[in-house]
């Protein structure tokens, strides 16, 4: 599991035959508590996979020979073997209030001991088992009396079911109300013993009874053992479906035991789980989603408030292969039947959004299903599912981002980014800062054409310096989503963007030269250094080496040479890049890549679109991620607070790996 997982941390496998998994998630407390570990996943496994320990227990009168397990009732006769997987996963709550996980309940205590000397190896011990309770509420800090529910190991036996109970009562019954008798019940009449995995399903099976306000009934309950004086004990069997008792001054609490037949008693004190501010599953708690910015403009302020909420999100789908990626877009379209209607609130859309981002591996092959309501994404998922085209396992790493020049501005470019982005706010306010103390009028005003605006947007002065500040806040936004270009190229004033974005020069030095695009003396005193990144000279169409200067000269030469930008599209190829982002207002250099013939074209994206709007860019990023590209999606949902929800788990590709019997030779 750990070769698989690529887990690194102790991996230790417990026999300890029917109080295994129990004693594992002892171990995994412990180990918790003493700092060994921050997270670990604990659990069972139950195979029956050959006839002879089968064989065994029968011959040893521990299995029913009607096929069922009756727990604490007269006619018990054994138990009957069972197959199943149980995990759970445990971290200290700071950690996992801190992380937004979805926590199903705590666990207050645990005790683990052995029989000893006694009649005989596989008989039970009462006193024993007495002592691990006591223990286990000890650590747990909880009294006896405060317990609602045990999960007794109850395995069916004639001998064993009698003393687990006589024990349970002489700690539980402890200043216990007469009116509120310990609840107790075996989930091994529901689903058969699991042995080793035994304890984990009994641990799962009441956390969720308590998170659900429910105790499912025991079967095959009918006629109490006539060897326990139930009118006298302090317990009641939940023979029926069985509300959870729950008190107004605390949580609910349960234990859950698991004994071995070589003599290990395992206990388990566990307590309910609401967040602080109240919310229950199957959210996890509120967490804010921080915003970054790339080193250069580290330094620039993030607004916190007045942002409008972001109109398109995208649903990334992933599987291992095309199959597992069609039936999770299936699950996703029955979990909308279920959760969502037309008028779904867009906070349950945003955090499904952000489940099955941060939430879930991403795998090889991808969808990202842009949507900005529950009908759109309706039409998404059936389209992945119903469609013909057939999705690819692509897995890009080279990207290059190219940068538009004059001619691609539209008024209001940027706005919708600007209004609900904080990377791209920082970035033009710094850029209308910087142009308001020189010119003493808003650059921001003329890009969204507001009234009071100083001049129009088609007006070279304002038109360059718009589109490099445009060009800067998108780079800085494809950052904060974790896609970093390893290549740039511009064609004229989009080289001074590609410029910054390699660290040529800085924000403020490249919106001076836009500012003043072809002045000579203009250029005096901006200090320049070598491209950090590979950059593609839109004069020569050829990487620039790391000799060559891009000084002034450079600059006023590439401003009145024209475009070599054919050969810029071949010296792409020949780096081998996968995936070309256009960075600027409109889808201008995009068409012209994907046009161009040859084998192994990269995939094209357009950040912004058309110039019809700003919602290109959830696309785009939709598209970085179907490519193979590693997003960070945090970005995505900077400023905002979200909640893990619960959602679709991987569709596994079931196959049959039966073997065949042989022919008799």
């Amino acid at each position: 599991v750990s070769f698989v997982l690529g887990l690194e941390g102790p991996t230790m496998p417990v026999e300890l035959n029917c109080a295994s998994s129990l004693v594992a998630v002892h171990q995994a407390v412990t180990a918790l508590r003493q700092g060994e570990v921050d997270l670990a996943l604990v659990g069972g496994v139950n195979a029956v996979l050959s006839p002879g320990l089968t064989r065994e227990m029968a011959e040893l009168g521990m299995l029913s020979p009607e096929g069922r397990c009756k727990t604490f009732d007269a006619a018990a006769d054994g138990f009957v073997r069972a197959e199943g997987c149980g995990m759970v996963v445990l971290r200290r709550l700071g950690d996992a209030e801190a992380a937004g996980d979805r926590i199903w309940g705590l666990i207050r205590g645990s005790a683990v001991n052995q029989n000893g000397a006694t009649a005989g190896p596989t008989v039970p011990n009462g006193p024993a088992q007495e002592r691990v309770i006591e223990q286990a509420l000890s650590r747990a800090g909880v009294p006896p009396s405060e317990v609602d529910y045990l999960e007794a190991h109850g395995a069916g036996s004639a001998l064993g079911d009698p003393i687990e109970v006589q024990a349970a009562a002489a700690v539980y019954g402890r200043g216990r109300e007469e009116d509120r008798p310990l609840l107790i019940g075996s989930v091994k009449t529901n689903i058969g013993h699991l042995e080793t995995a035994a304890g984990v399903a009994g641990l799962i099976k009441t956390v969720l009874a308590m998170k659900r306000g429910l105790i499912p009934r025991q079967l095959h309950f009918q006629d109490p053992n006539p060897h326990l004086d139930w009118e006298r004990l302090p317990v009641r069997v939940t023979a029926e479906d069985t509300d959870w008792p729950l008190r107004p001054d605390r949580p609910p609490r349960a234990a859950v035991s698991a004994f071995g037949v070589s003599g290990t008693n395992a206990h388990v004190v566990v307590e309910g789980y609401e967040a602080a501010d109240g919310a229950a599953l199957p959210a996890g708690s509120a967490q804010p989603v921080t915003a970054s910015t790339p080193e250069p403009l580290a330094e620039l302020p993030l607004a916190e408030e007045g942002f409008t909420g972001r109109g398109m999100r995208f649903l990334p789908l992933s599987g291992k292969e095309d199959g597992a990626l069609r039936d999770l877009a299936r699950q996703y379209s029955s979990w909308l039947d279920e959760h969502a209607d037309a008028g779904t609130a867009e906070a349950v859309l945003a955090d499904m959004a952000w489940t099955a981002s941060v939430g879930r591996s991403h795998f090889d092959y991808r969808a990202g299903v842009v949507f900005g309501d529950v009908a759109s994404l309706r039409d998404g998922l059936k389209t992945l599912v119903e469609g013909d085209e057939r999705p690819q396992s692509m897995a890009a790493t080279k990207v290059a981002f190219a940068y538009t020049g004059e001619g691609s501005q539209w008024v209001g470019m940027g706005q919708a980014l600007y209004e609900s982005e904080p990377v791209v706010r920082a970035v033009l306010d710094r850029c209308d800062a910087i142009l308001r103390e020189e010119r003493g009028a808003s650059l921001l005003d003329v890009m969204f054409d507001r009234a009071d605006s100083a001049g129009a947007l088609d007006d070279p002065a304002w038109m360059q310096p718009a589109i490099y500040a445009l060009e800067c806040a998108l780079t800085a936004l494809w950052s904060s989503v974790g896609i970093r270009p390893s290549a740039v190229v511009g064609p004229g004033l989009g080289e001074l963007a590609a410029a910054q974005a390699a660290g040529v020069f800085g924000l403020e030095e490249g919106l001076r030269l836009a500012v003043a695009r072809g002045a000579e003396e203009d250029l005096e005193g901006i200090e320049v250094a070598s491209p950090a990144l590979t950059f593609v000279s839109s004069v020569t169409g050829q990487v620039v080496e790391s000799g060559d200067a891009l000084d002034g000269a450079y600059w006023q030469r590439q401003a009145r040479e024209p475009v070599a930008f054919d050969r810029c599209v071949e010296t792409l190829a020949e780096l081998g890049v996968q995936v070309v982002v256009e960075i600027g207002p409109d889808a201008v250099l995009g068409p012209k890549i994907a046009s161009t013939d040859g084998a192994g074209m990269p995939v094209v994206l357009s950040s912004l679109g058309t110039s019809q709007g700003d919602d290109g860019f959830v696309a785009a990023v939709a598209g970085a991620y179907e490519a193979g590209l590693a997003v960070s999606f945090a970005g995505l949902f900077a400023g905002e607070t979200r909640c893990r929800i619960s959602l679709p788990s991987y569709p596994f590709q079931r196959r049959r790996y039966w073997i065949e019997a042989r022919s008799a030779s």
